[in-house]
C-alpha cells in the first residue's frame, strides 16, 4: 500500500492551525493526529484517528508501515548570531520515532563563509528529550558564534540519533536520517539565514 500517496492533503504546513501537518503521523491504525486537534489537553492521551487504514500491523521494509520517512523541515528561530541556540528547526516523519538511551542526534550545517555548526536533538513533540520519548518530530538546537547562511550538505545523515522506529523497535533505517538532495526538495528544505 502507497500510505504515503494518501496522507490527510487537507493539513496546513502552519505551526498554529491544530491539524499543523507536523502533528499528524502514521501509526498501525492509520493517519493519526495529536495535540489541539484532538480537543484532550492530555499530553499522554492517544491520537485521533483522522484516516483509519487497516493492513498496516507490523513494520518491515515489505510489510506494514515499513519504515519513517523525513516528511517536513521548519526553521523556529534564526536570531542574530552571539544570542545562545539562536538556531532552532523542526524536522518531522510520517511516523513516530522512540529516543533511546544514548547521545543525543546530531546534524552538522555547513556554514557558507565561516565555522560550521552542530545542531543536537534537544526535544521530540515539543517535549525535552529522554530515554523513551516518542514522536514524530524532533527538534535540533544550535548556537552561531558569527552572521552566516547555514545549510544541510546533500545526503548529510543525522549523526548517532539513538532513534528507533516505534512500531517495530528497531533502529531507524540509513534513509530514514539522510537529507538527500530528493528529500530536502520534498520537505521543503531552505537554509538557515543568520544576522
Amino acid at each position: 500500500m502507497m500510505l504515503r500517496q494518501i496522507n490527510p492533503k487537507f493539513c496546513p504546513n502552519d505551526v498554529n492551525s491544530p491539524y499543523d501537518k507536523t502533528r499528524v503521523y502514521a501509526d498501525s491504525s492509520g493517519w493519526v493526529v495529536t495535540g489541539p486537534a484532538t480537543g484532550n489537553g492530555n499530553t499522554g492521551a492517544d491520537p485521533e484517528i483522522l484516516v483509519a487504514i487497516g493492513g498496516l500491523s507490523g513494520a518491515t521494509s515489505s510489510l506494514g508501515l515499513k519504515h519513517p520517512t523525513i516528511t517536513n523541515y521548519r526553521i523556529i528561530t534564526n536570531d542574530d548570531h552571539g544570542t545562545s541556540d539562536n538556531i532552532v528547526f523542526d524536522v518531522s516523519w510520517d511516523e513516530s520515532v522512540t529516543y533511546t538511551a544514548g547521545t543525543a542526534g546530531t546534524l552538522v550545517l555547513t556554514a557558507d563563509a565561516g565555522s560550521n555548526v552542530t545542531a543536537t536533538v534537544t526535544h521530540i513533540d515539543g517535549v525535552a528529550l529522554t530515554t523513551g520519548l516518542a514522536g514524530n518530530t524532533v527538534r535540533f538546537t544550535a548556537t552561531s558564534a558569527q552572521a552566516d547562511t547555514y545549510d544541510l550538505a546533500n545526503n548529510v545523515t543525522i549523526g548517532d540519533p539513538d532513534l528507533k522506529d516505534t512500531v517495530s523497535g528497531t533502529n531507524i533505517a540509513s534513509a530514514s536520517k539522510k537529507f538527500t538532495s530528493a528529500v530536502k526538495t520534498a520537505i521543503g528544505y531552505e537554509s538557515i539565514v543568520i544576522a
